[in-house]
């Protein structure tokens, strides 16, 4: 083991890794942080100061301790699950627009595998992996995200209804069968 301080929002935070080389720490973060931006800036460069060594030696073993320890499901993790299930073959983020709030899968950088909540078109928070709603929301949106963690397809299909516009894609629903489900049938696949 060898031990590392670094310097994170102002307090010094003392370590200990256990990956014996800069080399295997390297290894480790391309394997297990690619989404990380940050991580693979560092992973990257030729030269690296000792401060960058410790910054990779604490990413990675953070990473191993997260890895280890059994994360607490949050109340919207069935919301997060299915928004990721629902949109899991796409190439770009999945976002489904409900009456008053628009949520949005996240597909580059630290935040993969969050939701992102917008009210108004704005950014209001986040629901992370494991369900847990981060940010400042108001209370008749955490309303909204308690109905559509029970019942998502719903709650899209009544936006579609009323707004006359498909809740997945945002394109005018024409068709009639779709306007009265409120959803397109090739966005109302991704359902099944």
């Amino acid at each position: 083991m060898t031990s590392f301080t670094i310097e994170k929002q102002g307090q010094e935070i003392q370590f200990d890794s256990s990956f014996t080389d800069v080399n295997d720490v390297r290894n480790y973060l391309r394997q297990q942080m690619s989404y990380n931006n940050f991580a693979m800036s560092l992973v990257e460069k030729k030269k690296v100061s000792e401060k960058q060594i410790a910054w990779m030696h604490y990413l990675a073993t953070q990473s191993v301790i997260d890895s280890q320890t059994p994360a607490e499901k949050g109340e919207y993790v069935d919301l997060v699950e299915k928004m990721y299930d629902v949109g899991k073959n796409r190439k770009t983020k999945f976002q489904v627009r409900l009456p008053g709030i628009t949520l949005s899968t996240v597909k580059s950088g630290a935040n993969i595998g969050c939701v992102y909540v917008y009210e108004n078109n704005q950014y209001v928070g986040k629901i992370t992996q494991n369900g847990e709603l981060k940010g400042n929301v108001s209370e008749d949106v955490k309303n909204l995200l308690e109905d559509a963690n029970d019942n998502l397809l719903q709650l899209a299909k009544i936006y579609g209804h009323e707004t006359g516009s498909c809740s997945i894609c945002g394109r005018t629903l024409n068709d009639p069968l779709s306007v009265q489900m409120g959803i397109g049938p090739v966005c109302a696949k991704l359902f099944n």
